[in-house]
């Protein structure tokens, strides 16, 4: 044996180490980083959504399903309505899985709610959600902002969190990828977790191309990290992808429904980086895949996050959880 290392550099017998996964001090071997905790969106109604929730909310530790709309201006909300709520608030207790409803907001760029009696309303909205019967927190998913309204959206969630910690509930804010709207940092500062979209690097109104690639997915996860640290910070992956036609807007589809698709029209795809991209007629189909979804949550989990994020339960194929290891 020391014939056969004899002739190898330092370099080399480093590289070797790290390649079986061996700690060159005794050659002990090196713990994997922890599992991440699963947190995932819920932005479908039906008896699929739940009977995934069902077959793997035992990997799970957070659902927020798309159950309110809020009007920003009023701060009122359309609460949920329909027996899929009490079926998931049903599937969630006897699978141990937290309830976060999400808060949709769409602003329209409108600034109204910036004034301090209009956020007070909307607290107020987010506090009764949180208090809902199953709920033990709620996810403020508020869109349309410009970058003039940062410091205003940062006072919200920091009275949206002091409100909801009074009440021993907690508080997670999406942040988009590219809008200078959100202050990552000052967010994360009050929110229990900072929920950043690590997809959407192509979308409905530009050219085909993948929804998330690596590099891009992991600029999300390391300025994530850089803002809430390993325990706030949720890299989200999308499930999902877009089919355009030759001229217009694409339309989303989810990567289940894609996958399905590409199989029955027997089509060829091709295949970049965690990504599947084939034609359906004149249109052109681009999707993250299992295996996508998988390797993404890997790069979190080697980066240091606690915790990886699903847009959306029921979008992934369902061969996406087989053996996947999450902190559950």
């Amino acid at each position: 044996m020391g014939k056969l290392f004899a002739g190898l550099s330092a370099v080399a017998l480093i590289a070797m180490a790290a390649a079986v996964g061996l700690a060159l001090d005794g050659g002990r071997e090196q713990r994997p980083p922890p599992a991440p905790r699963v947190f995932a969106f819920v932005s479908r109604h039906g008896g699929e959504e739940l009977a995934r929730l069902r077959r793997v909310g035992a990997l799970i530790d957070v659902v927020a399903p798309n159950w309110y709309e809020l009007a920003p201006a009023s701060g009122l909300l359309r609460a949920p309505s329909g027996g899929h709520r009490d079926q998931l608030l049903e599937i969630a207790r006897e699978r141990r899985v937290k309830v976060w409803p999400a808060v949709n907001a769409r602003t329209g760029g409108a600034r109204e709610w910036e004034a301090p009696e209009a956020r007070a309303r909307i607290v107020a909205s987010l506090r009764a959600a949180a208090l809902a019967p199953g709920a033990s927190g709620v996810t403020l998913d508020m869109e349309e902002l410009q970058p003039h309204q940062r410091r205003a959206f940062t006072a919200l969630v920091r009275e949206a969190a002091a409100a909801l910690h009074a009440a021993d509930r907690r508080l997670a804010v999406y942040v988009s990828r590219s809008s200078e709207a959100y202050d990552w940092k000052a967010i994360a500062r009050h929110a229990d977790l900072l929920l950043a979209a690590g997809y959407n690097e192509s979308w409905a109104g530009g050219t085909p191309g993948p929804i998330t690639t690596p590099s891009g997915f992991a600029q999300v996860v390391e300025r994530s990290l850089a803002a809430g640290g390993r325990r706030k910070a949720v890299p989200l992956l999308g499930a999902f992808g877009y089919r355009w036609p030759p001229a217009g807007r694409g339309e989303l589809i989810a990567s289940d429904e894609a996958l399905a698709l590409r199989r029955q029209l027997r089509a060829t795809p091709r295949r970049t980086a965690g990504n599947e991209r084939f034609r359906a007629g004149r249109d052109t189909v681009v999707y993250a895949t299992a295996a996508g979804l998988r390797a993404r949550v890997r790069e979190a989990r080697h980066a240091g996050v606690r915790w990886v994020g699903l847009f959306s339960l029921g979008r992934e194929p369902q061969h996406f959880w087989d053996g996947l290891d999450t902190a559950r």
